[in-house]
């Protein structure tokens, strides 16, 4: 096996309205394979190191890449960078799709500076539509792009609001909320939590507790989600959120492989398929769509549908 060497690393993100640094964290092994691209690795809402980070850079590490990932602004190792604020004796995190775009930008540009070469940008969930807007912006600058694009689990933030058992109610009482009034993580069902921001069904919450609870805690960090409350200007920016709106035409897009799971609950399958068909890049003859694989609950290091969709990223990489 592989020996792989952790170093935890800065970068520096330019938002809109400061320029701040962020913890993050590289996975290589020893001797890294000098003709692979390096790869950075972004998750959604509290993603990160933290969690589906450490996971996919030790197994890309193992297989000679470099990779860098870090946590979210106001979350875990980045828990007080941004995006938190103390309110009637909780904290409350602002969740922020505008600043993970220009999170992932940083990430590029660190990747890029220290490494000497343009990443492979890999994303999970909600982490995707960040770096689809990221990726759009590098491509409307006209400068140089990302080398290749691997978003799994991608959903747009609309179609997610199906969950929802009355989804229109819901929205329209989440917006005559103000903006910093402090609404539950995630609507699970249930009266207390019709209202929150992340719709998940049951089962899926389940698995997230057990999973990603025990990623955090093993990693010394706040546990999984990392917060008790988020604001409803997170959901009114998020709801708004929406890079696809401008693929239609548009150039200097990366090639990409865009991957779901086939058995996916939560991020339906329909939703990389439809965008398969707009991206205005390279993607071959369809989506990678894996048997078996459901959200996250096969990510882990010895699954073999885990094993699978690693090897299958390398192939890609390697073969554009």
């Amino acid at each position: 096996m592989t020996d792989i060497i952790v170093e935890n690393i800065t970068f520096a993100v330019a938002y809109c309205d400061a320029s701040l640094t962020l913890a993050g964290r590289v996975f290589r092994p020893a001797t890294p394979d000098a003709g692979l691209p390096p790869v950075v690795f972004n998750s959604g809402f509290t993603g990160g190191v933290s969690m589906y980070g450490q996971l996919f850079g030790r197994a890309l590490a193992e297989r000679g890449y470099r990779v860098m990932t870090y946590d979210v602004a106001g979350f875990f190792t980045n828990k007080n960078v941004r995006n938190t604020a103390a309110q009637d004796g909780v904290t409350v995190t602002n969740v922020s799709l505008q600043d993970q775009k220009d999170e992932v930008l940083g990430a590029v540009a660190w990747a890029r500076k220290q490494f000497g070469a343009m990443p492979v940008v890999a994303s999970w969930a909600m982490g995707s539509l960040a770096s689809l807007a990221a990726i759009a912006e590098l491509a409307k600058a006209g400068g140089p792009q990302v080398a290749f694009w691997v978003p799994m689990s991608y959903t747009s933030i609309a179609a997610l609001q199906d969950l929802r058992a009355d989804k229109t109610a819901a929205d329209a009482a989440i917006k005559a909320l103000a903006d910093n009034a402090a609404i539950p993580p995630f609507d699970t069902g249930t009266e207390a939590t019709k209202l929150g921001y992340y719709p998940l069904d049951p089962a899926t919450q389940g698995y997230v507790d057990q999973q990603l609870g025990g990623y955090t805690e093993a990693g010394g960090v706040d546990r999984w989600p990392g917060c008790s409350h988020v604001t409803a200007k997170s959901y009114k920016e998020y709801v708004a959120f929406d890079p696809e709106a401008g693929l239609a035409g548009a150039k200097g897009f990366p090639p990409a492989l865009i991957v779901h799971g086939a058995d996916n609950t939560l991020h339906m399958p329909e939703e990389s398929i439809r965008l398969h068909k707009v991206y205005p890049g390279s993607v071959g003859d369809q989506p990678l769509i894996v048997e078996g694989m459901m959200h996250g609950q096969q990510n882990q290091a010895d699954h073999p549908v885990f094993r699978q969709l690693v090897d299958t990223i390398d192939r890609s990489i390697r073969a554009a």
